[in-house]
Order: C-alpha cells, then structure tokens, then sequence
C-alpha cells in the first residue's frame, strides 16, 4: 500500500470511530433524556463499537469506547447512567475473551460472575466513591431483598445484552457491512 493509501486508511478509520462514539453519546443523551432507557441506553450505545471491532480491530475500539466514555461522564446529567456505560460499555470488545472459553457450559457462569462482580463494583463506586446520595438513598429505601432481586434482574438483562451483541455482529456482517462500500 503507498502512503496516499494508509494515509486514507487511517483517516477512514478515525472519521468512522469518531463516527460510531459521537452515536454511542448521542444515544447515552436519549437515555438520559428518558428515564424509562436507563439501563438500556448503554447498552445499545455500546453495540456501536460492534463496527468498529469488525472493521478496525480491538485497539481502535478501546479508543472509540474511551472516548465515548470521557464523553458520556462529562455530558450525562444522570450520573448512574453514564457509569453504567463506563462499567461495562467495552463489554462487546472483551466478549471474546468469554466466547473462548473451551467448555460451552461455561460460559454463561463465568459471564454471571463477570457481571455480578462489575455491577457490585460499580454501586460501591457510586455509592462509597462518587458519593451519589440519590443512588444510595434508592438503595437504602428499596430493602435488601429488592435490592437482590435488582441485581438477579440485572444479571438476566446482561444475559439477553450478550445475546443481542452476538445477533447485532451477525447483522452488521450479513446485512450492514455488504452497504457500506466506502470500507472497502
């Protein structure tokens, strides 16, 4: 390849990352904007690194996510969200790392403890850390048995997220990426 030709590659890469985190923010914003997408909004804001790992691979990904994420931390009047994209917005990068794993049966447990471990640090860092009397006082009012089941609910959601990031990279392969003849 000559120079003019990395030179566009590299300027194709950067405009498309820059891209794919200006609508992962813009996204995190609706979310905000409509309390009802508070867990949601991350995660679809994430399935737009799912481009970006195809076309560019994981380090150009880590730095649309980061960017994404300093975005989204500064921007979001809803802190607790923002957070949330920030705990586990990289989650479509490091998926294969689980996807590897030999024994299938697998999986699905080390994921749960993956999640488990992440939301719980989380809630410590926004409760202990950022000291975000709002989220602590919802979690003090909700009881201990609201508060687990919270935590099971949001396991199970992160589950389905798993399985939606899977269907979106089939999608994006199959259908999206044969459209996008400006990547070629």
């Amino acid at each position: 390849m000559n120079g003019n030709g990395a030179k566009r590659k590299t300027a194709l890469a950067v405009t498309f990352c820059g891209l794919m985190a200006a609508l992962g923010v813009g996204l995190m914003l609706i979310g905000a904007a409509l309390a009802v997408a508070a867990y949601a909004a991350p995660m679809f804001a994430s399935m737009c690194l799912i481009p970006v790992i195809i076309e560019f691979g994981k380090p150009r990904a880590w730095l649309c996510y980061t960017a994404s994420a300093v975005l989204i931390a500064l921007l979001s009047p809803d802190k607790e969200l923002a957070f949330f994209y920030v705990a586990m917005g990289y989650y479509p990068i490091v998926r294969s790392a689980f996807e590897a794993i030999r024994l299938k049966w697998l999986r699905v447990p080390v994921k749960l403890v993956y999640f488990a471990a992440v939301i719980a640090a989380l809630y410590l860092f926004l409760c202990f850390v950022l000291r975000l009397d709002a989220v602590l006082a919802e979690l003090q009012k909700s009881g201990p048995w609201l508060n687990a089941l919270f935590f099971v609910l949001l396991s199970l959601a992160m589950l389905l997220y798993d399985l939606a990031v899977s269907v979106a990279e089939r999608v994006y392969i199959q259908r999206i990426r044969p459209k996008l003849k400006f990547l070629k």
